[in-house]
């Protein structure tokens, strides 16, 4: 993995030192709208956002209006660079696997047979334990919304034989005797 890191930086550090010697003078002149390439810090900015694939045509177009041979070289960074990325993240993803112990692995390629000892037993009674107090938890929220229900369903019939009864015989509500 460090060895792909290495060549990354090896690979930036050659492009960075070939672009400044080839567009350094482009910012300068007025081509570009930005210094991309003027020394090999700019070089390098630029070469790490082209190898994060932002923005990399659009530089790419404004290079190739003063020179038109320039997408050969940020081409060919764009797509060694991307394939070094990727051996990169493969290398990453490998060490992680190498590192994973044998009833991992087995876990990971679906060969994995639980041992029957008193831990995983233990465990296994532990969540058995925790999923029935739920269960009862989950049955008496149940009943108490049915309640809060029923109830407000009682109150709404009431307040609207109320309403009714009112209307029926004239009465007034409490807002309407104090207008």
């Amino acid at each position: 993995m460090a060895a792909i890191g290495l060549m990354l930086c090896l690979i930036c550090y050659i492009f960075a030192v070939m672009c400044t010697q080839l567009f350094k003078s482009l910012y300068t002149d007025g081509h570009t709208e930005f210094d991309y390439f003027g020394n090999m810090f700019a070089s390098l900015l630029t070469l790490f956002q082209m190898m994060t694939l932002d923005g990399w045509a659009g530089i790419t177009r404004e290079v190739m209006d003063v020179y038109s041979w320039a997408w050969v070289p940020i081409v060919s960074y764009v797509i060694i660079s991307g394939f070094v990325v990727v051996n990169l993240i493969i290398a990453v993803i490998c060490d992680a696997i190498s590192a994973l112990n044998s009833d991992d692995k087995a876990k990971l390629e679906g060969n994995y047979e639980e041992d029957s000892d008193l831990d995983s037993n233990s465990q296994g009674l532990e969540i058995r334990a925790q999923l029935d107090s739920l269960e009862q938890q989950l049955e008496d929220l149940t009943r108490i919304q049915a309640r809060a229900f029923h109830t407000l369903s009682y109150l709404t019939e009431k307040v609207e034989a109320r309403r009714k009864y009112d209307a029926e015989n004239g009465a007034l509500g409490p807002k309407e005797k104090d207008i």
